[in-house]
């Protein structure tokens, strides 16, 4: 994995400390991606009791959810720990994505935004989460392929 290799061509970022979401609804940190390539999220669950949860990506032209829209997404889940299995790579719409527990329970998702598909104002990117009713503990984080690659990345807020 030469281009993870100290962050110098992939800039990694905590944009979701782990949580116990509970009930509610939750956006990561906005990623500022215009000088990016491509841009992933690692979505980490762990114990999942809500009844469903619904996953999208949003864009706006700020860090901020003022003016933000729904975007399409494709995404990957992995098999549950200490498994090395892969699901199929499947593409959502502006709608995103709703699992039941018991699909996404101790796994994680990586989620990929096709940046060209953007709008062409918007720089900026965050995963929102609407759970259920139950505890659900989640913490994201993410990779964003750099134009250049260097010791000190170009901020992404």
């Amino acid at each position: 994995m030469k281009d993870l290799k100290y962050g110098m061509n992939t800039h990694v970022i905590a944009v979701l400390a782990p949580v116990d979401l509970g009930s509610a609804t939750i956006r990561t940190t906005h990623v500022k991606v215009s000088n990016a390539l491509s841009a992933t999220f690692l979505i980490h669950f762990g114990v999942i009791t809500n009844d469903t949860m619904n996953i999208t990506v949003e864009e706006s032209t700020s860090a901020a959810t003022t003016g933000a829209e729904a975007i399409g997404f494709s995404y990957r889940l992995t098999g549950d720990t200490a498994s090395d299995t892969y699901g199929a790579v499947t593409t959502s719409d502006s709608d995103g994505t709703s699992f039941v527990h018991s699909a996404i329970n101790n796994i994680d998702m990586l989620l990929h935004v096709d940046l060209a598909g953007m709008s062409d104002d918007a720089n900026y990117l965050c995963v929102k989460i609407v759970a259920g009713s139950n505890p659900s503990l989640i913490a994201a984080t993410a990779f964003l392929e750099t134009r250049y690659g260097q010791y000190d990345p170009v901020s992404t807020t």
